[in-house]
């Protein structure tokens, strides 16, 4: 299998994963708000779960990609994290924390090599685009972190979330 379908295979699969109930849930309803808009401004505090789904992908030939899929209900967020980096480890996993104004601190529980680990994470939604502080290394403990001071420098493009 050449590099091109395998990383179309891969944005496919990371594309098909993103399940937007509320999309569905607003049709039936007759409600028309953006809460399963992935482009849509920014989400309100409502008891309305919101959805957006975000790819990124970089590399030589753009192999490597990250898929985000967030759910939020008032403050609270959920969501999925993969990152899928070409012919290397996975990390696939769960999102899980708070939105604060337009940040949202979650934790990311995901799995790599069979191992279950956790990091902290940081994005920010604004206007529909979604941006992460970068993780660097702590150079005592050799894991990598999200530090406060670093900017929101990583970005993600919308797409839209796929309906059951």
């Amino acid at each position: 299998m050449n590099l091109r379908t395998y990383f179309s295979i891969c944005c496919l699969a990371a594309l098909f994963s993103c399940q937007n109930r509320t999309q569905s849930e607003h049709s039936t309803t007759g409600d028309k708000s953006t809460a399963g808009d992935s482009t849509g401004g920014n989400p309100t505090r409502s008891d309305q779960e919101q959805k957006y789904c975000f790819l990124r992908t970089e590399g030589t030939q753009q192999q490597d990609s990250s898929y985000v899929q967030l759910a939020i209900r008032k403050e609270t967020v959920t969501g999925v994290f993969n990152v899928i980096p070409f012919e290397k480890d996975a990390r696939r996993g769960t999102l899980l924390g708070k939105m604060e104004g337009d940040t949202l601190d979650l934790v990311w529980s995901f799995t790599q090599e069979g191992m279950p680990d956790t990091l902290r994470v940081v994005f920010a939604l604004q206007d529909g685009r979604l941006t992460q502080k970068p993780l660097s290394v702590d150079t005592v403990t050799g894991r990598q972190v999200t530090r406060d001071t670093s900017r929101f420098s990583v970005l993600y493009e919308p797409v839209d979330c796929v309906s059951d």
